[in-house]
Order: structure tokens, then sequence, then C-alpha cells
């Protein structure tokens, strides 16, 4: 393992709900190394390599709640530096970030390959490996953390935004009892056109763990008249059957917990530190 040593500011966010996202990876506060232990691990995946970012509070005296997290290159630097200035050292959970060996915050071909389900559709043939990364992270990057870390087996949370969001949502779908809580932040349910959300899973009588979904209320309500001619060819095309809220209530009208929460005034960027705070919240609840 090799330490990183990261200073620096959070990224920028970008203030359109489809623009594209800055891809200069964010760089850790100065101070993160007072609270965290920062390591990077890189483990083969198939013929390719992930990089598993994890933060271990210094001097544990009781296992940790842990959030296990997608987009590692992006978004783990902000949770990181949100859970130092959010918690007090004796209460911080450990971080487990999957990410790339790449000098990108989103590489946009592997991390639509990774996190998206195989869907038909012309539009949609560059995905297809949400499964076969799932799988890895239960039988290899669980059980590695598990053994490197004093974490708390019964208080894991996964969470993902955008086709991270959907990612976890998926995740849930198939295996509900696998962590303890979900946070699919802006589900990108317009992939498939929404084809791959099966209700008769999502409301199975089977016991379920809780799931939190989150949205911009500028995702659920977008001002068209903000927009670029890019941005609203974007909105008329990404289209799904289903809406994020839609989902939750089918969930809760069937015994199980969803929770629902909308930031009124947050586009698909500029949610993303609201999402961060919820999915640490619920983390350490």
């Amino acid at each position: 393992m090799n330490k990183i040593i990261l200073s620096g500011l959070l990224l920028c966010m970008t203030t359109s709900a489809w623009a594209r996202p800055s891809q200069t990876i964010p760089k850790l506060d100065e101070n993160v190394s007072q609270f965290y232990d920062i390591q990077q691990t890189d483990m083969n995946y198939g013929e390719r390599v992930l990089r598993i970012y994890s933060a271990v509070p210094y001097n544990v005296t009781a296992k940790r709640p842990v959030l296990y997290m997608l987009d590692g290159n992006g978004l783990y630097p902000l949770v990181v530096n949100k859970a130092i200035s959010k918690f007090p050292s004796d209460s911080l959970p450990i971080i487990i970030g999957i990410g790339y060996p790449v000098d990108e915050a989103f590489p946009s071909k592997i991390r639509t390959y990774d996190y998206t389900p195989k869907v038909a559709g012309e539009a949609f043939q560059e995905g297809g490996g949400s499964d076969g990364l799932y799988q890895f992270l239960q039988e290899t990057i669980r059980p590695w953390a598990e053994q490197q870390f004093p974490l708390d087996k019964q208080k894991q949370t996964l969470f993902g935004h955008s086709f991270g969001g959907l990612f976890t949502l998926m995740a849930y779908q198939n295996h509900p009892n696998d962590y303890q809580s979900y946070v699919s932040a802006s589900p990108s349910l317009w992939w498939g056109e929404g084809k791959m959300v099966d209700i008769a899973k999502l409301t199975d009588k089977q016991a379920a763990s809780p799931i939190n979904i989150t949205l911009g209320g500028l995702e659920e309500k977008p001002d068209l008249s903000r927009l670029t001619d890019e941005q609203k060819k974007n909105y008329q095309v990404r289209k799904s059957w289903i809406t994020a809220r839609q989902i939750c209530d089918e969930i809760q009208s069937h015994g199980r917990i969803c929770n629902f929460t909308l930031f009124e005034g947050k586009n698909h960027g500029s949610v993303i530190p609201d999402a961060i705070n919820k999915a640490l919240e619920i983390a350490t609840q």
C-alpha cells in the first residue's frame, strides 16, 4: 500500500444539470492526515486494475461503521474532507472508495461499463458490467477490507451518485440485505430507459435493509430556460418510464423502508455535497 499525501481545495461542481463533470481529481484537505490513515491499494480486476482508496481513523478502540462508495477518484476526497469537518475524531467512519489508477476524476468509458446493468438498445451497448463489479466488491474488496480494517460488519453502507447511484439501486434491487443501508444519489434512471428497474424485486416480501434515494430539485423539475441546446436535447432524450420518487413510493407502499430526499434548487452536479452529507449521516447512524 502506498500512502497518499494530498492537500488542496474541493472539486468545483458544475452548475448545469447535464454539464460534463470536471475531470480534475479533487484534493484532500491538508489536515486530513491528522485524523485518517489514507492509503490506496491497486487490485487486479480481470484484465484491468481497480484502485481502492481507504480512510481509517487513527487510534481506533472500537469497530467503526464503514461507507463503501463508487467514483473513488472523483468523490472519495470530498467524502473524507466532509467527514473530518462533520464528526469528532472518535466518531469518524471508515471510508472505502472504489476507483481507477487514472488521472481522471470520472473516467467515462470504464465507469459507464462498470456501473451500469446490461440492457437492450444500441445506445446502451457500452454498459453492462455492474453485475461483475458487484461480485468483485462482495467476493474480493469487502473480505479484504474486513481483514485489514477494524470495521463494524453490522454498520455497512453502500453509496453512489449518478451511474454510481444506479449501481447502488441495482445492488439493493438484487441484494437488499447485503448492506445495512443503501444511499442511491441521483440514480441515472435514463439508462436503458429504466427497463432494468424491477418493481417486483424492489417490493418483494423478503426482509430488506433501508434504502435512501436523493435527488436535486432541478433534476426533478429542470428550468429549461436556463439550459443550452445540448442540455435540452439530453433532457428530451434521456427518459425513463419511472422516476426516483416513484420508485421510493413503490418500495414504501409495500412495507419496505425507502427515504426520499429532495434538495431544492440543486442540480445533478451541485447536489453532490448534499448527497455526500446525507450518506455520511446514514452511515454513522
